[in-house]
Formats: structure tokens, C-alpha cells, sequence
């Protein structure tokens, strides 16, 4: 094992790293730009593949292998191609980093490897509780798309279902904040899990707008080793399991084709017998995510079909494939038994109602159709990926948890908390009491405002991200009292709802409540 710590003055950074074999008999380490090596340094002055780290026995060499700005030991320029022996205490130069020789301790045998790698592999399944996870290799897939692959710490076998989600949560100035992303990894590589994201700028028509706060620091501040929380276990109905249909029908545009692309790794990997059409239509030939991989696959599967086409063809980049919008004429042409198909669509929100309403329009039965949205608002499709009405319609206008009463206890800090002067008020002016049990603190919601709204009125912090009852962050358990809810709450399961949690974003109190937050 060699143990180094690398500075960049310029970009201000400072990081561990220790090189260590990653399977039996490793004696060769890649260092580079490119994510794909064992050590990854982002400075613009590192080659993609810069140098390597060589160990014969019993020692460590360094070798340029033909970097563009050269490499330095101790100061003394290194040739190409020319080993250059390592001690502690020596400084390597790449560009503008420098890595400081820590440590350097050698290899263990591959039968002693072999036996450490056995007994490190991971036994405990992730069964959804919030988890702390090292970012272990970020994959530039075009030019403002990225998939960030994580591993657990301590290490779990992350089980799911493909075309899930996930809630990541960061910290941005200070301030916890969390997004939804679906996993495009696939559950059958259960080792790491992977987010795919795209960068979220401004509409060009509504520049005031704000950009995607967390897809973006995702994008400009997330490096390699450093560390995310995901909040609470996989979410989402947008799955071809449990009962995967024989035919299935994937139609995705932009980055909504990373729930697809775990549901395809997952048919690929478990050999199901599965018939699948995958029709993906991305901006130009460079904005296809997963090309390369998709392709291969493709190769590789025979009941796999994929058809890519694209609405802004581009001079710099040929393109002899299928051109325009997914059309009347198109649908039928790339999946003509798509009236027997089981259809998944996922992308921005106009995109699904322009597929939904193409659907309807060529009579597709569509108790067969599923789609997937995170941003905005709540879709209105009568068959939605995460609706209730695959597991059971909950009531839209009020779901019983316990026997509602009004609280005796009284804290006694202000006339807004007083119990009683709250009771009364609820009375007078139908508004509710929230007691929120963990903080201890009394507030009151008008009718008409969510539990969520009360809370951040009075200063009470709730987890939360979509606010529209779809992600499933602020689920919270309700000891005492009544909800209701103008829409199904999509991502409440019914074990949830029996077991008497609400989403707070979305849902609204009925009377007086007692709150496990």
C-alpha cells in the first residue's frame, strides 16, 4: 500500500490517498484525469493518463508515460518511460500538484488479498435508513451530463428496485439540502449505486429563473472522495418488477433515460426473457447519454431494439440515424406491436404529456402506460408511475391515522402556543394545533395550509425536497389526529399509510395533531 497526500495550491485542495490492490496480484496503479484511473486528479495540467505506479519487489517506481506538462521528483525533471524509485518523504510533481510520499508498505501476498477481499466484501443490506456515501467515480457522459457512482461507508449491498429513486442530500452554504435523482445503476451490481445527472441552466425565455441548485453543485463542486447522504431507502412505483411484462415499450428523452437504463442493465444482467423496444430522443448526437454503452448492449441482446433519434441534428457531428420529434408516423414505424407493449416514459413534464396524449390518440390501452416525473407539479395522467391506484386508491379527502383530539400539554412561551388559547382559536377560525414532539413545539395551521407550510411559518424544520408529495423526504409519523390530502400522496406506500405516516408537504391537518418530528 502506498499512502500519499496531494496539494494544488491553485485550486486550494488538499486530499489523502491511499493506493491499495483492488483485486489479487495488483502491482500497477494508474494516476490521471480521467476517472478511470486508480487515482483520479481533476487539475487541468494532469494528463488523462499522466503516470503510473509501479511495485517490484521491494520497491515503488514512478513512470511518466508521456504526460503533456512532464512530471518532477524532488524537483529533478523524470524522462519518459524511465522508473524512478520511491522512498517516504519524496514530493512528485504533475502539473500543478504535488503528492508528498507518505508511507510506502508492500503488497500482501494475492492468497492473503484474496482472504482481506472476502472478508471486506459487504454482508448488511440496505434497508433504508439514511446512509453516508463516498463518492467513488464521476463518468462525464456529454457534455453537461455526469453519473456519479457511490459506495456505501461502512460498505451494504444496496438493494432496489430498477427505474427507483433515490433522495441525495448535500450541504450548500451551510444548509442541508435534498433532491430526488433516479438510479441508473442497476441492482444486480449491488456494490455501488449511480446517479446520472444533467446540468440544470436557466430557461433561455425566463432567464430570472434559478438553475438547478443541487445538479449543478453536483456538477462544479462534487470530486471524488468526497461524501453524500442519501435519505431514507429506494422510492418510486417506475418499475418493471415485480411482474416484468414479456413486451416492454421504454420511450425516454434527455436525462429521463436513466431510470431506463436500470431497468435495460438489470434485463441485460438477469437474462430475463423480456422484448424490449427502446426509443430514446435526445437533443443532438453529442446530448446521447449512455451512447456507447446502449449500443453495445444493443449488439449484445438480441430482444433488445433501440432506435435514438434527434430533434437538432448538428454539421460538427454525423448523424445517419432517425431525425425529429417522436411522431404519429415514428411510433408506429420503430414499434409496430406497441398496442401489446407495457410502455414506461420518463422526461421533462411536456415531453410525457405530448407521449400521453400521442398514446391516446392511437387508442394505446393505457392501463398499460407508466411515466416518471420529479420537477414542477403533480402529474394529472389517471394512470401515474408512483399513483396509488397500483397498490390500492387512497382516500382523496382524508386518511384516518389515530383518533383526533385536541392536546392538554402546555408549554407556556407565547399566546400562540398557549394550548388553550390555540384550541379556542381552532375553534373560532377552523384552523389546527401541530404539536411536533421531538422539538416540542406548537403551531397552528390554517385551513388550507399544509403541515409543512405551518412548520416553516413558525420556524420548525422539516426535511423536505419536491413539496409535492412525490419524492417522499418528509414522510413523518403522526401519533395523534387526522390528514387529508387534495391528491394521492405518490409516495406513501400502504404499509406506510398504515402504519400511519403522511408526506407533510402535501398533507393537511384535520383537527388537532401530535407529530413524531
Amino acid at each position: 500500500m502506498l499512502i500519499l497526500k496531494s496539494v494544488n495550491f491553485e485550486q486550494r485542495e488538499f486530499q489523502n490517498h491511499q493506493l491499495q490492490a483492488s483485486h489479487p496480484g495488483q502491482t500497477e496503479w494508474v494516476i490521471g484525469r480521467s476517472t478511470t484511473c486508480d487515482l483520479v486528479l481533476m487539475s487541468p495540467e494532469v494528463s488523462r493518463v499522466h503516470g503510473r505506479i509501479v511495485y517490484l519487489d521491494p520497491t515503488y517506481y514512478f513512470v511518466d508515460v508521456g504526460s503533456a506538462s512532464g512530471s518532477l521528483l524532488n524537483g529533478e525533471t523524470i524522462p519518459i518511460d524511465d522508473p524512478h524509485p520511491l522512498q517516504p518523504g519524496d514530493l512528485l510533481q504533475l502539473g500543478q500538484t504535488f503528492l508528498h510520499v507518505e508511507a510506502l508498505v508492500a503488497p500482501l501476498s494475492a492468497a492473503a488479498e484474496t482472504a482481506i477481499d472476502s472478508n471486506m466484501l459487504p454482508t448488511q443490506i440496505w434497508a433504508g435508513e439514511d446512509l453516508l456515501c463516498r463518492c467513488c467515480r464521476i463518468v462525464d457522459e456529454t457534455p453537461d451530463v455526469k453519473t456519479f457512482c457511490f459506495v456505501a461507508e461502512p460498505p451494504v449491498l444496496f438493494c432496489y428496485q430498477p427505474g427507483q429513486f433515490v433522495n441525495l442530500e448535500i450541504v450548500v452554504d451551510n444548509k442541508p439540502v435534498i433532491r430526488c435523482y433516479s438510479i441508473s445503476s442497476s441492482p444486480t451490481r449491488p456494490y455501488h449505486l449511480s446517479v446520472t445527472v444533467k446540468r440544470v441552466p436557466s430557461p433561455p425565455d425566463q432567464p430570472e429563473l434559478s438553475p438547478g441548485l443541487v445538479s449543478n453543485w453536483l456538477h462544479d463542486h462534487l470530486k471524488v472522495g468526497d461524501r453524500v447522504k442519501l435519505i431514507g431507502g429506494a422510492m418510486g412505483n417506475f418499475s418493471c418488477l415485480p411482474q416484468v411484462p414479456s413486451k416492454l415499450l421504454l420511450i425516454s428523452a434527455g436525462s429521463g433515460i436513466t431510470p431506463m437504463m436500470s431497468m435495460v442493465r438489470w434485463v441485460q444482467d438477469t437474462l430475463t426473457d423480456c422484448d424490449i423496444i427502446f426509443l430514446y430522443s435526445a437533443a443532438s448526437p453529442e446530448d446521447i447519454v449512455f451512447r456507447a454503452e446502449l449500443e453495445a448492449i444493443a449488439a449484445q441482446m438480441p430482444n433488445l431494439r433501440l432506435a435514438i433519434t434527434v430533434t437538432r441534428p448538428s454539421p460538427k457531428h454525423a448523424w445517419m440515424g432517425l431525425t425529429g420529434r417522436i411522431s404519429e408516423s415514428m411510433l408506429p414505424l420503430m414499434a409496430p406491436d406497441f398496442l401489446e407493449r407495457s410502455v414506461y416514459v420518463c422526461g421533462s413534464e411536456g415531453f410525457m404529456q405530448t407521449t400521453r396524449s400521442l398514446l391516446e390518440k392511437l387508442e394505446f390501452p393505457m392501463q398499460n402506460y407508466q411515466e416518471e416525473s420529479f420537477g414542477g407539479k403533480s402529474s394529472s395522467s389517471p394512470v401515474s408511475a408512483r399513483s396509488a391506484s397500483e397498490e390500492g386508491q387512497l382516500d382523496a379527502t382524508l386518511i384516518k391515522t389515530l383518533p383526533s383530539e385536541f392536546l392538554s400539554a402546555s408549554n407556556g412561551k407565547n399566546s400562540r402556543s398557549d394550548p388553550l388559547r390555540s384550541a379556542q382559536s381552532a375553534s373560532q377560525n377552523t384552523a389546527s394545533v401541530i404539536h411536533f414532539t421531538k422539538s416540542d413545539q406548537r403551531v397552528l395551521a390554517d385551513d388550507g395550509m399544509s403541515i409543512l407550510e405551518a412548520a416553516e411559518q413558525e420556524g420548525v424544520q422539516l426535511r423536505h425536497a419536491c413539496r409535492v408529495g412525490a419524492c417522499g423526504a418528509c414522510k413523518v409519523s403522526v401519533q395523534k389526529g387526522e390528514v387529508r390530502y387534495q391528491t394521492s400522496p405518490t409516495a406513501l406506500t400502504i404499509a406506510d399509510q398504515k402504519a400511519g405516516y403522511v408526506l407533510t408537504c402535501v398533507a393537511y391537518p384535520v383537527g388537532s395533531l401530535e407529530i413524531d418530528a
